[in-house]
């Protein structure tokens, strides 16, 4: 009856692997994985700033930059372009939308005019601006319709023509030409009516620009196209995100086949390991479909390391099982308190506020929990007793190694091992220096980024990361404030600590600003040398305007930089070449409502806030795993099990700091990740079991976690390979001191028969 009842759960086990698997045929092909970089960090604390973040649209605007040939060419080539259909691609028309802004500012003349046009005003130097519209009559350049009848002086007409004018950009209908190294150049505008960081639709758009683009490239080979837009980086990212987890975890996957091969020369191990492996996967896979909407590509990277850790139990529950039922069932506990353990150090990540991390942990636990019941109930059915033969030159090995680290001097082991940890940690002590930059989580090519910076410099575009933000409760309140600030930014300009700045106020000013600039116009028309020049030109002074320039009237377009922010309004201040320092920017805490934002520094202060809550649930870890471990194994064995992690991953922090010069966040993580490697190995060493064949699986064991971690050292992403590398060193010295920890086992379990 018993086996009749361990026989049905194992088809129920089965039958749930099926139910998993036709699940997640279903689900992946309409599963929406992001790439997107600021979905994978902490982000600020503030809601309304996160709320700003989230609405900003221009991750969805791409820029292309065209030059190398002839003028002419360049416009066949941009023609050619904006013609071709593009899916979920729209080609802005710049020509278009100034004419929309003049037939705007031909309604509302003489409401607009330059700082430097008030202030002549202001100070009654009437005959500056006389001289100033003359120059600007004897252009060629075709004027604002009723221009003279309705702003004499062409107030209006010269501040647009100021502002067109201040990028070097000449505008033509659907692009703007322009001189790049003193070649001709033009540079296109498009926007995107998808998120960049779709992986599937960005990946769609992209490759349908590519294509655009090579066929241009055939057409004139001399042709340089240089491209800038978020787009490009996400679809960069989300492709070697996925090339290294299908690389990585293919390489990983076939050197443990052969591991076994090698190991066991027979089938039946290697399809037990592979059917872990696919539950373990399948199961984790489709806990982070259920519970997270989005989930990252980047964690699926990280979540390879499954094989690492799943592959472990397959060799002890493989080794047990050959020998018959019973050293199955003494292996079990062992494998269940490693089980706990691992999963305490994966729960941590839970209580992170790093979404990421979360998707990983939720991916490890289900897929662990998987592995640890596909070892339970398949492996003793499905592989009977002395079925197999383990390598005899493996067998000879591990001997060897078994007896030589059972011949160690316990006194000495334990000295030389106290030592060592104090000159370890003092060294990593004196030395650690971490590194919270969230350029880790990504890097795009180098060529790319150099694109980038052409592209946007070209087009006047490259502001900086950091900007102003004002709060209000109307577009008025938000337009006064704006103004109070030109000043302050004015006198920055001259200290050479920004070039430039871009307001909304600049192109739309306050109503208050509005009415002065009308009362100083009228009072400037009674003036001797202002008569003078409307009495020329035979024009009448205007009357006094009644209408209103408000930002209402703009098309939203032209109006991006306010936002709605909840029963508020944001405006931003977009700043270029900026080099303020702290006493600067506290200067803006004068102006109400006023704020800078840096999001890289902000993220960055994240990732170290992140960084020590990281600590402290690492050492909670450590603290859950001690209590179990006092409670299965006793004091003095949980005393040495202690001492090998601590050193273990201390030096491995230690090597990990000697070669990329710092640390970072996901060393961290590293390190949890070795703790509960390390444990099972120290678990499993001092469980009573035969040593030579603990020492066999844990070699396996490790040699296998070392190649799944270890290739993740060679990732383009920094943030991966710091993980892969730490990890790799942990468990590779864990692998080398958990055989001491049977000496210690031994001891005790001596002292506990004498008493």
């Amino acid at each position: 009856m018993s086996g009749l009842f361990k026989k049905g759960y194992l088809y129920l086990w089965l039958l749930a692997g099926i139910a998993v698997l036709a699940y997640l045929v279903a689900a992946i092909p309409s599963a929406r994985w992001s790439s997107n970089i600021t979905a994978a960090i902490p982000s600020s604390g503030i809601a309304w700033q996160q709320q700003l973040m989230q609405q900003n649209n221009s991750s969805r605007h791409i820029s292309i930059l065209l030059s190398g040939t002839g003028l002419s060419e360049l416009q066949q080539a941009a023609t050619q372009l904006t013609q071709q259909p593009a899916v979920q691609l729209h080609w802005l028309s710049p020509g278009v939308a100034l004419q929309q802004l003049q037939h705007l500012y031909q309604q509302h003349q003489a409401l607009l005019a330059s700082p430097e046009q008030l202030a002549l005003l202001r100070s009654r130097q009437y005959q500056a601006l006389v001289d100033a519209a003359w120059q600007r009559l004897y252009s060629p350049a075709p004027l604002l319709a009723n221009a003279l009848l309705q702003d004499p002086l062409l107030l209006t007409q010269q501040r647009l023509e100021q502002q067109n004018n201040s990028n070097g950009l000449a505008l033509r209908q659907n692009w703007f030409e322009l001189s790049h190294e003193g070649q001709p150049a033009v540079l296109l505008y498009a926007s995107l009516a998808i998120d960049p960081f779709d992986r599937n639709n960005g990946a769609i758009v992209a490759d349908a620009l590519e294509r655009q683009l090579q066929q241009l490239q055939q057409q004139w080979p001399e042709l340089n196209i240089a491209r800038s837009g978020v787009l490009f980086h996400a679809v960069i990212a989300a492709e070697n995100a996925s090339f290294e987890m299908q690389f990585y975890g293919g390489i990983s996957l076939s050197a443990i086949l052969l591991l076994i091969w090698f190991s066991f020369a027979s089938w039946r191990p290697l399809v037990l390991a592979l059917v872990t492996l696919s539950f373990a996967s399948a199961f984790g896979l489709a806990a982070v479909l259920l519970i997270f909407e989005q989930p990252h590509v980047l964690g699926l990277v990280f979540a390879t390391t499954l094989i690492g850790i799943a592959i472990d139990y397959s060799f002890h529950g493989i080794l047990a099982a050959n020998k018959g039922r019973s050293a199955f069932q003494r292996m079990l506990p062992s494998l269940l308190l490693g089980l706990i353990t691992t999963l305490l150090g994966y729960l941590a990540l839970m209580f992170l506020p790093f979404p990421i991390l979360n998707q990983v942990a939720v991916f490890m636990g289900a897929g662990l929990i998987a592995a640890f019941l596909t070892v339970q109930l398949v492996f003793l059915p499905w592989l009977p007793k002395r079925s197999m033969v383990v390598n005899r030159y493996l067998l000879g090995f591990c001997a060897v190694v078994s007896q030589a680290y059972c011949r160690a001097n316990r006194k000495l082991v334990l000295i030389t091992g106290i030592i060592i940890l104090v000159l370890v940690s003092s060294a990593l002590w004196r030395q650690i220096q971490f590194s919270d930059d969230v350029r880790l989580f990504n890097q795009s090519p180098a060529a790319l980024l150099q694109q980038e910076q052409l592209v946007r410099s070209s087009g006047g575009q490259n502001w900086d990361s950091r900007f102003i933000v004002l709060l209000g409760d109307n577009t008025e309140q938000l337009l006064q404030q704006e103004l109070a600030l030109q000043d302050l930014l004015h006198s920055w300009q001259q200290q050479d600590k920004l070039s430039d700045w871009q307001a909304t106020v600049q192109r739309v000013p306050p109503l208050q600003l509005q009415t002065e600039l009308q009362q100083l116009l009228q009072q400037a028309y009674q003036s001797e040398s202002v008569q003078h020049y409307l009495q020329t030109l035979q024009l009448n002074a205007p009357a006094l305007i009644s209408n209103r320039l408000t930002p209402d009237s703009f098309p939203s377009s032209f109006m991006q930089q306010i936002q709605p922010l909840n029963k508020q309004l944001a405006s931003v201040i977009l700043l270029r070449n900026v080099s303020l320092s702290a006493s600067d920017i506290q200067l803006l805490k004068q102006y109400q409502g006023t704020y800078w934002l840096d999001p890289i520094a902000d993220t960055n202060t994240s990732l170290a806030h992140l960084r020590n809550q990281l600590s402290l649930w690492f050492a909670v870890a450590l603290a859950f795993a001690v209590m179990v471990l006092l409670w299965r194994r006793g004091g003095k064995i949980t005393a040495g099990i202690v001492l090998v992690l601590v050193l273990a991953i201390s030096s491995a922090l230690l090597l990990s700091l000697q070669i990329q010069q710092q640390l970072n966040i996901f060393n961290l993580i590293a390190a949890l990740l070795v703790l509960a490697l390390a444990l099972d190995y120290g678990i499993f060493f001092t469980a009573g079991l035969k040593h030579e064949d603990v020492v066999q699986a844990v070699l396996l064991s490790a040699t296998t976690s070392c190649l799944a971690f270890g290739l993740l050292g060679f990732s383009k992403t920094p943030a991966i390979a710091s993980f892969g590398l730490t990890v790799f060193l942990g468990v590779a010295l864990a692998c080398m001191l958990a055989p001491l920890l049977s000496i210690l086992a031994i001891k005790e379990n001596e002292n506990n028969a004498a008493l």
